[in-house]
């Protein structure tokens, strides 16, 4: 009989052979899978693109062989969808000397490419300025790229022989912190195991039915790029996941500061010199992202804020400028952190023609914004300290820029004349920014020679325009245009739309943005003229039907916008919008059954949007029944609809239920909101007098 020691190392055995069974027939299983998932084509997710964006430990670069055999370096395609294309030898040419551009979209030449960056004007001045040798320059900029994510790629980038690296990574400290701020969280080990699975076919195949099981609708990797911009909008936070928060932009600040500093260590260690560029962005027009009080405001006191800055905004647009200011000034009374209120200060005192007084407007509009995707004060000043304490050379764009607006336009606030959004620079600013670079380079003895002649800049200008792909250039304009239109920058997105349909003729995307942006920025007549320039193009275009139709309701095209409407809940039954706009038009034309079928339908869609309930109100008043349109009321009041019109509105709705005192008090309601108001005032006054008051 054996021994139970004996038993126990038996047992302990059996127990690693099963344990040694299962590990193998596991591994076997997933080989297979991995195998047979490769004969039906399914490709890993890292073969398209960065799962992780930057997270994963997916180098940039890979190694190719060229045509004659020599081992070269090129763009991993992965990385494709945030980096240009770019290849070189991995081993510098003797009598060469490589330069690295990193930084974030203004160095990949967003919304355009390489050619027209910084980077590739260098390409072309470099050899006209210093002959002494070749000059490789890369394009390193990665878009959306944040400082933690650039010193990575300088880090690698410092193992391929540089001689100088030329940092621009400024503006997306704050997008990449709230996109991936779960991903700060995780350790290491767990980035690097995500990665790995991440290379699998298995994980490309679970992620292929996860995508699908999300969209209800199948991948198709052959529209990946053409669906770049929706890619990654749909991976984007917007700023609505923004609030204020001074703890934690200074945490960012405090990040971005060691980001600097590890890529000054790298290109040290590596025997590179480095440049770092300050920051320049789009002041004078371009709103804040995001606006927020500063002070704990109630609900009916950030109304009146609101009310106040929209009656600055048309009386701005009126040019009723000092009335502007004064509609300004009671908003500024009442909180003065709210970032739209300085913005808008900032455009009425540059009509005035105060351009300094604009210009400190414009600076506490951007500091304020809760959504800073400009660079704030705070990088400049990193920059600065960090340069200071290691010694290294400053590109200081942004103040060479604000002279340069002062000498060609005799004001210092940097607008459209030198940006095309809100951060990324026309070519001629580009052009102008390597020019910047090599002054700065020559100053400080990294490179010789002399400063090229205007003849040869404009050569290379023409050079570089000679190669710019038209239609490439609009749809590039277009996405642009697309992106504003998704962060709310109705006004901005405009412009590039109409920039698109230039070099796109009839193209109906660009043909929709456009009309749609001047529709949701009330420049009606302008928005009227290119949606029936869209539908003569294409009389079907489906997602301009409920766009149009309420354009037309607002325009008291009645009968023509319950028809474009129709069509559009024909094809889109779910748009709650599409079903409030069918009931504004009957409830216009007195069809007030249809009406109310419309506004019920459009409430039970979305129970909680206020307009919807507002536009019910009138029509169970105009049918008598005026209790029910109390209570309507007093829903869209408590869903944030308080402003005066909707006070007095159910002032009028308690005079016909006979409910005189509480109808007085939402009188005085309208009036404390908006003193001026006319129709508030007469039913108040009106009140008094039947009440002997």
């Amino acid at each position: 009989m054996p021994s139970p020691a004996r038993t126990s190392h038996l047992s302990n055995r059996s127990r690693l052979k099963k344990l040694v069974f299962a590990i193998v027939a596991t591994i076997a299983f997933f080989l297979i899978l991995e195998i047979g998932l490769g004969l039906c084509g399914i490709t890993p997710v890292t073969e398209t693109h960065d799962p992780f964006v930057g997270f994963s430990q997916i180098p940039l670069l890979e190694s190719v062989t060229g045509e004659s055999d020599e081992e070269l370096l090129t763009t991993a395609s992965s990385k494709l969808v945030w980096f240009n294309e770019q290849t070189f030898p991995k081993h510098k040419p003797a009598g060469s000397r490589r330069v690295f551009c990193v930084g974030g979209s203004t160095t990949y030449g967003r919304p355009y490419w390489d050619a027209t960056s910084y980077s590739g004007f260098l390409r072309e001045l470099l050899p006209l300025v210093d002959d002494s040798c070749e000059w490789e320059v890369i394009n390193a900029g990665g878009v959306s790229y944040a400082s933690y994510r650039v010193a990575a790629v300088v880090e690698e980038l410092a193992r391929y022989e540089p001689d100088l690296f030329i940092v621009y990574s400024v503006h997306n400290e704050f997008l990449e912190r709230r996109t991936y701020e779960g991903m700060f969280e995780q350790p290491e080990v767990q980035l690097r195991i995500s990665s790995a699975l991440s290379q699998t076919r298995t994980w490309a195949l679970l992620a292929r039915v996860l995508k699908r099981h999300d969209n209800d609708a199948p991948i198709d990797a052959s529209t990946m790029f053409a669906e770049e911009v929706n890619e990654i909008l749909n991976d984007t936070v917007g700023p609505s996941d923004y609030h204020r928060d001074d703890e934690w932009r200074e945490g960012v600040l405090r990040h971005y500061e060691l980001n600097l500093q590890r890529m000054v260590k790298a290109a040290k260690q590596a025997g590179a010199k480095i440049v770092v560029v300050t920051p320049a962005s789009n002041q004078k027009d371009c709103s804040p992202f995001k606006s927020e009080p500063q002070l704990g405001l109630s609900g009916n006191e950030l109304t009146q804020l609101q009310s106040h800055l929209a009656l600055a905004e048309e009386q701005l647009a009126n040019e009723q400028l000092d009335d502007a200011l004064l509609s300004i000034e009671q908003a500024k009374a009442m909180d003065d952190g709210y970032a739209a209120m300085h913005y808008l200060n900032g455009k009425t005192q540059f009509a005035l023609g105060r351009t300094d007084v604009a210009k400190e407007a414009f600076d506490r509009a951007l500091i304020e914004d809760i959504c800073p995707l400009r660079a704030l004060p705070e990088i400049t000043e990193t920059i600065r300290r960090v340069a200071a304490r290691e010694r290294v050379p400053v590109v200081d764009f942004g103040n060479r820029l604000l002279a340069k607006c002062e000498d060609d336009f005799g004001h210092p606030c940097i607008g459209t004349e030198y940006f095309l959004d809100h951060v990324h620079p026309t070519i001629d600013v580009h052009r102008q920014l390597a020019l910047w670079i090599i002054e700065t380079l020559q100053r400080e003895e990294i490179i010789g020679g002399s400063s090229p002649s205007s003849a040869a800049i404009s050569s290379v200008a023409e050079r570089i325009d000679a190669r710019i792909d038209r239609t490439e250039q609009g749809v590039a304009l277009r996405n642009l245009a697309k992106v504003l239109h998704w962060a709310g920058k109705f006004d901005e997105a405009a412009p590039r739309a109409a920039d698109a349909l230039a070099l796109l003729e009839d193209d109906l995307e660009s043909q929709f943005l456009l009309a749609e942006c001047l529709r949701l920025t009330r420049r009606n007549s302008e928005a009227m003229i290119e949606f029936e320039q869209l539908f003569d193009i294409e009389p079907n275009y489906h997602r301009g039907y409920i766009p149009f139709g309420v354009l037309l309701v607002e325009e008291s095209h009645l009968t023509a916008a319950k028809i474009y409407l129709a069509m559009g809940i024909a094809l889109y039954p779910n748009r709650d919008d599409a079903h409030q706009a069918l009931g504004a038009a009957h409830l216009q034309m007195a069809e007030y059954e249809l009406a109310t079928q419309s506004l019920l339908e459009a409430s039970l869609l979305n129970p909680y949007e206020p307009d919807t309930l507002l536009l019910l109100a009138r029509t169970r008043l105009a049918t008598g029944e005026a209790n029910e349109a109390v209570s309507l009321y007093k829903q869209a009041i408590r869903l944030g609809r308080n402003g005066a019109d909707t006070n007095n509105e159910l002032g009028e709705a308690l005079l016909r239920a006979g409910r005189v005192k509480a109808a007085l008090a939402h009188f005085l309601n309208a009036l404390s909101i908006e003193p001026g108001h006319e129709g508030a005032q007469l039913n108040f006054d009106s009140v008094r007098k039947d009440l002997g008051l």
